[in-house]
């Protein structure tokens, strides 16, 4: 195509402008072009600052694009356009900008790396709360790079672990919400996690969604925001065309300061467990809203942490015979983490065919002690500074370090058809 320009260059005013038209520019852009293939390449390696909209056209045209570029405008993806990231680069949706990728089953849109290599390239990052953001029959392919999107997307005790993922949703330093409404979307062989949200992060409209062959885990979310999730989606890589496991099979939960869990959220059965502070041991995750747990969810919890509702939470969780709801700890040796600890006089609290074990590696701070020390079990009512009330039938309780439940002054347990099993106590109750 470049030879066939150059014998005829009368021609090249108009035939360059129909190129570029075709690839959704302008003849001013730079770098813009055949590939080494002869097939039509659009280059972006500066900031988006005005609407703008990328599509294939009659060349089928390629973007490629270099370094992290920041969208401030409109970003507008049609069915069909691939866009190709160079090594390190990616999307940075700002708080004025949008991204708005919206293909089709037939014309998918594509975000891969020039590399396909897991890794490549860092992925998409939304800042942004603009309801135009949306992710719909996209394919996202080898982003996920160890090196993290800069300045603000960390998690964690004193903000010290990066975020990286192929999709990120919000930050840490972010008081304002950021959204994306993903469906129909395969998020592939990152070279870290597939997705990560922040507890200010909404995923509006979250369904059938594929995570496969990604390094990490396929799904991070605070728990302010894990009813999001959707059972129609497939986290653990097992699609009937390619399964391809991801190397963490399981979907993260993390804590969320208090104030963005007063909220009612229903943790939703995955195709995967839920994992309960992965990565970050020693952590209480407070609940101060309404938490439902269907029937067959299973949370493995991280070493030495563990689950509390709080004095304006509640807890319902109730599973079935066939389908019980199971809280155990990520290694299933006893005392492994925590347990549950309910704060909360809520009279809809209630555990229900489910099992609860591993848990009492660790009294809960502050004040769960009595006279004889401190307290440790699977499931611990109240404290010295607070009540908790708990109806728990049809369940296993079994191999907690401490008791299997310790029930606090002027907490109210009730309980029918349980069994409890190889803890050190079965149910104890503090001196009135």
């Amino acid at each position: 195509m470049v030879q066939h320009l150059l014998r005829f260059p009368r021609l090249l005013p108009f035939v360059a402008a129909s190129v570029l038209a075709a690839c959704g520019g302008s003849e001013d852009d730079p770098g813009d072009g055949p590939g080494p293939d002869g097939t039509c390449v659009r280059n972006i390696t500066g900031d988006l600052t005005a609407a703008t909209t990328w599509e294939p056209g009659s060349q089928q045209c390629t973007y490629a694009v270099t370094g992290v570029v920041e969208v401030s405008g409109a970003l507008t993806l049609a069915p069909g356009t691939v866009v190709r990231f160079g090594p390190d680069a990616g999307l940075r949706i700002m708080p004025t900008g949008s991204l708005n990728a919206v293909g089709t089953e037939a014309a998918p849109i594509t975000f891969t790396g020039a590399t396909a290599t897991p890794g490549s390239w860092k992925g998409l990052a939304f800042k942004s709360n603009n309801p135009a953001n949306v992710l719909e029959h996209v394919i996202i392919s080898y982003a996920g790079s160890e090196s993290a999107f800069c300045c603000d997307y960390f998690y964690g005790p004193g903000g010290s672990l990066d975020a990286r993922a192929a999709v990120v949703v919000g930050s840490q330093l972010q008081d304002s919400v950021s959204q994306v409404r993903i469906t129909d979307t395969t998020v592939e062989k990152s070279g870290t996690l597939g997705l990560f949200a922040f507890n200010k992060a909404r995923l509006p409209g979250f369904s059938r969604n594929l995570f496969r062959g990604n390094l990490g885990a396929p799904v991070t979310v605070s728990l302010s925001i894990a009813s999001a999730l959707d059972g129609t989606s497939i986290y653990s890589g097992n699609s009937a065309t390619s399964p391809a496991a991801n190397g963490d099979n399981t979907v993260h939960l993390l804590a969320a300061p208090q104030a963005d869990t007063a909220t009612a959220q229903t943790l939703h059965k995955l195709d995967v467990p839920y994992g309960v502070s992965t990565g970050v041991p020693d952590t209480t995750v407070e609940y101060a809203g309404a938490l439902t747990i269907e029937p067959g969810v299973r949370l493995q919890f991280e070493a030495t942490s563990g689950l509390r509702i709080t004095e304006t939470g509640s807890l319902v969780a109730r599973g079935t015979a066939a389908d019980p709801i199971v809280f155990t700890g990520r290694t299933e040796t006893p005392g492994y983490w925590k347990g549950i600890s309910i704060r909360s006089l809520n009279a809809t609290n209630v555990i229900a065919h489910a099992r609860v074990s591993h848990g009492g590696s660790d009294p809960f701070c502050c004040d769960a002690f009595t006279s004889a020390g401190d307290i440790q079990g699977n499931i611990v009512l109240g404290g010295n500074s607070g009540r908790g009330r708990l109806q728990l039938t049809d369940s296993l309780v079994s191999q907690g370090t401490g008791w299997g439940v310790f029930v606090f002054k002027d907490s109210t347990f009730t309980q029918s058809a349980n069994t409890y099993d190889g803890n050190t106590g079965t149910v104890g109750y503090a001196p009135p």
